[in-house]
């Protein structure tokens, strides 16, 4: 007796019906027939009777009903217990800033984790001061983040740097020039990636460094969407060079704008320092 023959009966109990039970689970009527004859073999007694209004339990069958539920209960709380022990012995764990997942080789990190079973890595990403403040907190081992960190109980790596450009359309004013100063953002309507990147307070702060707040029209969460604003001509977008120039639309070199400089980060004092060494030898 097994918890998918426990479903299996709870789902004829509860549909009062053969074929709808089986169609629920995905099964054939005839296939979850059998499992509920060789369960009431296993009980000796009848769980259902035939009647006008569909199958209906026995006595023993609203038994064997509401013990299977408690039993079914307590038995995924466990396997839920037992998976969460076996993530807790994983202990080395690796966070990623908003945008660090787009810059990193993902099938490279991935291969690295499959031969190091004791890594845990969630595909999330956070704000930067959380995978930092999580690094020093020693909840995870390693963080990407972005820009220098000042820690002193950390050791950072610089594994990525890209430049931050403006892309503009076909026909804007800035179409056929080389390169722009920040200065000439003033006026200009522009698309930046939203608060949980870096980039978004590197952009104000270089506007005001130069006596102005910039005019941003969108804040968004990913690069395609920026090229789509760009190509309807919403404003021109603010963005590390991730993305290769399209026809209408292309990047413009913006002089003195901070570049995006991706670090990878872990406590000096970390007990898994040398296994961090090695993952950053795998993808820098």
């Amino acid at each position: 007796m097994n918890t998918r023959n426990f479903k299996c009966f709870q789902a004829v109990y509860e549909e009062k019906s053969l074929q709808q039970a089986a169609s629920r689970l995905f099964i054939s009527p005839q296939g979850l027939s059998k499992i509920i004859k060789n369960l009431e073999e296993e009980c000796g007694s009848l769980l259902f009777t035939r009647t006008k209004e569909g199958l209906i339990a026995t006595e023993t069958g609203k038994i064997f009903y509401e013990k299977s539920k408690i039993l079914t209960r307590e038995l995924n709380d466990m396997f839920a217990t037992i998976e969460s022990m076996s993530e807790k012995e994983k202990r080395f764990k690796i966070g990623f800033a908003a945008g660090t997942v787009r810059a990193v080789n993902i099938q490279e990190i991935n291969n690295f984790m499959k031969d190091n079973p004791e890594i845990l890595a969630f595909w999330h990403e956070y704000e930067n001061k959380k995978i930092l403040k999580q690094v020093l907190n020693d909840e995870i081992s390693l963080g990407l983040v972005i820009g220098a960190v000042k820690e002193n109980v950390l050791e950072s790596i610089l594994v990525k740097s890209y430049p931050v450009v403006a892309y503009v359309y076909e026909g804007h004013k800035f179409w056929n020039r080389k390169s722009i100063n920040i200065e000439d953002l003033k006026d200009e309507s522009l698309i930046s990636m939203n608060e949980n990147y870096h980039i978004y307070n590197d952009l104000i702060d270089a506007c005001n460094l130069k006596g102005f707040n910039p005019k941003i029209s969108a804040k968004l969460g990913e690069g395609e969407s920026i090229f789509r604003l760009v190509a309807n001509k919403i404003g021109i977008g603010i963005s590390p060079k991730f993305l290769d120039d399209k026809g209408e639309i292309k990047a413009i070199k913006i002089n003195e704008a901070p570049k995006w400089d991706i670090y990878a980060c872990y406590r000096e004092d970390s007990a898994d320092k040398e296994l961090a060494k090695r993952f950053l030898d795998a993808i820098v």
